[in-house]
């Protein structure tokens, strides 16, 4: 579906919005509009990445947008985004994508951004305001992304609550760290656009530093997201290490008076203590004797809950 939105014309500029063409309609169009038939191949292609082309008068890039309901059966580019194709060439904007956009939406209801200050609308304002509103789809998954790495980290110091899966955390990185990826591709696009005017300059400077914001952004949560990895492992080690103490304890208690218990149960003719009559209380003595030493050492070292002595840690 090709529609060339009026609203922008009036204002000085052109903006054609082609929705998921067939291929005899994009033909028409770029032999209509002049366009060169390399990009106009590369605008078709989902699997492409954020890319900056100059070919004579026509400026052509492609973007992707974070979808509002992506497909989510993978942390890829083509998984969680969107790609949009725009062709800037004279008064004319052309955006090229297969699916609805809610972007182009927005922007067709609101042109604050195309022509700030009442000003007469130019193809870089345009540009900048379509590069924002894809920019700006980042930013509620980057929220999403935080507040689950927060509630993931309350749930590992929580005892009353289930660790959370490492595979988890594993998948929120991946889904950070390809947004950070396609926000450098995206910044490295808008460093290579110019502005059509002097005017416009200072909208692509403000661009490029909301582009920086999301990249710093995105940087912020991928080491909240691996912090929280290494924190969940330390953990994880921390509590293997208080199982193996436990069993520890036990086995320091047990193996002596097994030993002990081990020794006078052997079927031997000749055991003297065997045959006295205070053998028996000697040896529940010695086993008493025994384990009370052996907890007061387990005490002084801090392993039944007590303060190590600096002399036995």
């Amino acid at each position: 579906m090709i529609r060339t939105i009026q609203e922008v014309a009036d204002t000085g500029v052109t903006w054609i919005d082609v929705t998921a063409p067939t291929a005899e309609e994009l033909n028409a169009l770029a032999k209509e509009q002049g366009l060169h038939p390399m990009v106009v191949e590369d605008s078709l292609d989902p699997w492409h990445l954020p890319k900056f082309e100059r070919i004579e008068d026509t400026t052509f890039m492609i973007l992707r947008v974070y979808g509002e309901r992506p497909e989510r059966t993978g942390n890829t580019a083509q998984d969680m985004t969107r790609k949009i194709a725009i062709f800037s060439r004279g008064d004319t904007v052309i955006t090229i994508h297969r699916a609805i956009q809610p972007v182009c939406e927005q922007l067709e209801r609101d042109h604050a951004r195309a022509h700030p200050n009442g000003d007469r609308c130019s193809p870089s304002c345009l540009l900048v305001a379509l590069a924002h509103r894809v920019l700006e789809s980042y930013d509620r998954p980057l929220e999403a992304a935080e507040e689950t790495l927060n509630r993931l980290e309350t749930m590992l110091f929580d005892r009353r609550s289930r660790s959370p899966a490492l595979v988890e955390v594993h998948a929120l990185k991946g889904t950070v760290g390809t947004i950070r990826r396609l926000m450098w591709l995206s910044q490295q696009v808008l460093q290579k656009a110019v502005p059509s005017t002097e005017r416009s300059a200072p909208l692509f400077q403000d661009l490029r530093e909301a582009a920086d914001h999301y990249i710093f952004y995105a940087e912020q949560v991928l080491e909240e997201a691996q912090n929280l990895i290494a924190m969940q492992l330390a953990v994880a080690s921390h509590r293997t290490n208080d199982v193996m103490r436990i069993l520890t304890v036990f086995s320091a208690f047990f193996l002596p008076l097994t030993f002990i218990v081990g020794v006078y149960g052997m079927n031997f003719e000749y055991m003297p203590e065997l045959r006295r009559p205070w053998g028996y209380f000697a040896v529940l003595a010695g086993m008493g004797a025994l384990s009370l030493g052996i907890w007061i050492w387990f005490r002084r070292r801090g392993w039944l809950g007590g303060v190590a002595e600096d002399g036995d840690r």
